[in-house]
């Protein structure tokens, strides 16, 4: 893992980032991976989640940050920014690619780790595959992943990041319904494609769907833009539940 005292004082200077998913999608992620988890892995995962739940797993990293500041090191792990134009390079301090490759592979050999190790690396596993699939927290650290970037929604006005958070998610009743039956429609093939275990792939699959995340104007948010990414954030969520299942599976197995 990221040495605690490498990059306490450097997450310390980075500009906070809002919650990706929110509570919700965050769960939701959670549960999908628990619908597709082979027979006995849910039981194994849980033994060393001990009191927390899938889903209280899967909110723990956005939890503490106001209330426990010894792990502000961990702030920087919530993204990756890439500014436009620009290849993507592993971050030093850490992001959310590097963190996720660090914790796969360490978590394969968790049957030589203490069991505290073991729940603190699944909370942040659980975490990280849902803020990576949300395409802000693949953005560009000049806006800060839509941070600086307002917009209108009707009568109210909030940022571009915090509506992909939660926004949407709330405005369109996504449910955890469709992210389940967009996994349970997709072929044995197309499971075994998006649930590759790269975090690079992930990044990149995200990364892609930026043009249309800021495809509005003069600020406004329209009700086809509302209809078309419920659509993207639904099968998002559907995605990082699914590779999260995989990686839990492969571990656990």
């Amino acid at each position: 893992m990221f040495s605690k005292h490498r990059l306490t004082v450097a997450a310390l200077l980075l500009p906070l980032f809002s919650f990706a998913w929110g509570s919700q999608g965050h769960q939701y992620v959670a549960e999908v991976a628990r619908k597709n988890l082979d027979k006995g892995i849910e039981a194994k995962v849980q033994q060393y989640l001990d009191t927390f739940s899938f889903a209280k797993a899967a909110t723990w990293m956005d939890d503490i940050k106001k209330t426990d500041h010894s792990l502000d090191y961990m702030k920087p792990w919530h993204y990756v920014n890439i500014d436009e134009g620009k290849s993507y390079k592993r971050s030093p301090k850490g992001d959310a690619t590097c963190v996720l490759d660090s914790i796969i592979n360490e978590l394969r050999n968790y049957k030589n780790m203490k069991n505290a190790d073991v729940q603190r690396d699944l909370k942040i596993l659980f975490h990280l595959c849902g803020d990576i699939t949300q395409p802000l927290h693949v953005g560009y650290g000049t806006d800060q992943g839509g941070n600086k970037v307002t917009v209108k929604v009707g009568k109210d006005t909030t940022s571009l990041h915090s509506f992909w958070d939660s926004g949407i998610i709330k405005d369109k009743d996504i449910s955890l319904r469709r992210c389940t039956r967009i996994v349970s429609g997709w072929s044995k093939s197309e499971k075994l494609t998006i649930g590759q275990i790269n975090p690079t792939v992930w990044m990149y699959d995200s990364r892609e769907l930026l043009a249309n995340v800021y495809n509005f104007k003069n600020k406004t948010i329209q009700p086809e833009y509302l209809e078309w990414n419920k659509e993207v954030i639904e099968t998002q969520i559907a995605k990082g539940g699914l590779r999260l299942a995989a990686v839990l599976n492969d571990i656990f197995k």
